[in-house]
């Protein structure tokens, strides 16, 4: 594949909701519901803002 087949709007849109929707179901659990520990949600979270 060439740069500009990759560089596309449907590649982009495609990324955003593969790495995305994991993301907010998770930031959805672990903010809202008492399922993890404060502690493992805040580490969670992190390390989800540090990788995007």
């Amino acid at each position: 594949m060439t740069k500009e087949k990759i560089l596309t709007a449907h590649w982009n849109n495609l990324l955003t909701l593969t790495l995305g929707l994991p993301t907010l179901a998770f930031g959805a659990i672990a903010l809202s519901t008492s399922a993890l520990s404060d502690f493992w949600s805040f580490i969670g979270i992190f390390i989800l803002g540090a990788i995007y």
